[in-house]
């Protein structure tokens, strides 16, 4: 039995070890943030097999930036307040079946082309009833997913 126990402390740790080995984010995609983001503070990154984000500060912003494993640059994102999204997105919100929701969050998902990029509103109607709504560059309603 104590075999048995110390065999499971060794198993826990070796399995601890290898995934931080796994996601350790590499030392070029850090530096490609930092080109990118010369003056960002409080970096806290997470890695994955396909994927790292780092969360950041940029002056008074808190920002989410995505790189691959290869360091490019996928997307950054940036929590606002709706009226700073762009006004086809506010006016084609506005029409939506979705205007009178309570709005929760806005967010810009900037990518490499401009014409890719995303905006994010969640909405709300009641405790069970919440939607992630997702308008492309020219304001267009792309996507309507429950949200938690």
């Amino acid at each position: 039995m104590k075999h048995l126990f110390i065999l499971s402390i060794f198993l826990f740790a070796a399995v601890i070890v290898a995934n931080a080995q796994l996601f350790q984010v590499p030392d070029l995609v850090k530096q490609t943030f930092e080109k990118q983001f010369p003056d960002a503070k409080d970096a806290k990154w997470s890695g994955g097999i396909d994927n790292h984000s780092v969360q950041f500060s940029l002056g008074d912003k808190k920002l989410k930036a995505n790189f691959t494993p290869k360091a490019d640059w996928v997307s950054t994102e940036e929590k606002v307040v709706i009226d700073s999204l762009p006004l086809t997105v506010q006016d084609n919100f506005k029409k939506s079946k979705y205007k009178d929701w309570t709005v929760k969050d806005a967010i810009i998902i900037s990518k490499p082309r401009a014409e890719a990029n995303e905006y994010r509103i969640i909405v709300q109607k009641s405790m069970l009833n919440k939607k992630l709504l997702v308008f492309d560059a020219k304001g267009r309603l792309q996507e309507e997913l429950l949200a938690l």
